[in-house]
């Protein structure tokens, strides 16, 4: 993965987009990232619905939401830049929120897109629910879920992984989002064919051979998986589990509080709508720590069935 150059923030200047904002500065200041970018989103027609109230053409109505956003912009990089030494821009768009932040990170070639996790009022309605679903299924490039209070760079992050190239892509992009953290590897093992061979009546000695041989063959291939990542340079710890994914994520996650949960994005399909994975929504809704959604590779065409 490059190196960061960029990273969009998008805020509705509620306080879970300060702590996106602060989230991002951190990243910035401990990667050595050139800019993060403060972008806030108005809905298309509030200049015509304040333009009514204000008795004023729409345009005028316009400027002064721009002027207001800006002012509150310009207070928000600056607290940024003094406490973290980084340099900030600011933007207002008018518009579908989702699809000006994937625009804007599409125009700034950004290696990085961070939301907090709830909105803060009506117009916007940002972030968790269905405008972070929408963003994390649309963005190309990495989005950070922001859900805590930022106190210090990550140090304990969890990659599941599937074995798949989006896994693969993920697992490198936790390495080089935090350098410095313990990251746990966790593998889910399926259940499916377990459950199918219980609906059978399979014999029960034969389900226990299965579980145990899928358990092995998981171990061995998260193994590899790691030691292809980084051969002998670093050590990971390693966890495989069996069950359903994101139940089983959360669960992990749960014991193990982690910082960040990092997760690979399928690749396109004819079923665009599904591509961001139950597992993904289900970590997303239900874990209390960030949470980083990484795209597949622009080369991946067709859909790797993943978390």
């Amino acid at each position: 993965m490059p190196a960061i150059k960029t990273i969009l923030v998008a805020t509705d200047f509620s306080e879970f987009s300060h702590r996106a904002g602060i989230r991002a500065a951190m990243l910035c200041s401990e990667l050595k990232c050139g800019t993060v970018e403060l972008l806030t989103v108005k809905e298309a027609g509030l200049p015509d619905a304040l333009g009514v109230v204000l008795k004023s053409a729409p345009t005028v109505a316009e400027t002064v939401l721009v002027d207001r956003a800006m002012r509150q912009l310009r207070l928000i990089s600056g607290q940024l830049h003094d406490n973290y030494g980084i340099h900030c821009t600011n933007n207002v768009k008018f518009g579908r929120p989702v699809e000006e932040i994937v625009a804007r990170a599409d125009e700034l070639s950004a290696e990085l897109t961070v939301i907090g996790a709830h909105g803060g009022n009506f117009f916007t309605d940002l972030f968790l629910g269905n405008t972070a679903d929408k963003l994390a299924r649309m963005s190309k490039t990495p989005m950070l879920l922001v859900k805590n209070q930022s106190m210090k760079a990550y140090r304990q992050v969890l990659v599941p992984v599937d074995f798949s190239e989006n896994s693969r892509r993920a697992a490198h992009t936790a390495l080089n989002f935090a350098p410095d953290a313990h990251i746990t590897f966790l593998h889910v093992f399926d259940v499916v064919l377990e459950e199918q061979m219980q609906y059978v009546n399979v014999a029960h000695d034969i389900i226990h051979e299965y579980h145990v041989k899928a358990g092995e063959d998981a171990r061995h291939e998260l193994n590899q998986f790691v030691a292809d990542l980084e051969p002998g340079s670093r050590s990971f710890f390693r966890v495989v589990k069996f069950g359903h994914p994101g139940h089983v994520i959360c669960d992990h996650a749960k014991s193990m509080k982690p910082d960040l949960i990092v997760l690979g994005k399928h690749g396109k399909s004819r079923f665009e709508e599904l591509l961001l994975g139950s597992a993904s929504r289900h970590v997303m809704e239900q874990c209390f720590c960030d949470v980083l959604i990484v795209p597949a590779p622009p080369w991946m065409e067709s859909g790797e069935i993943g978390l």
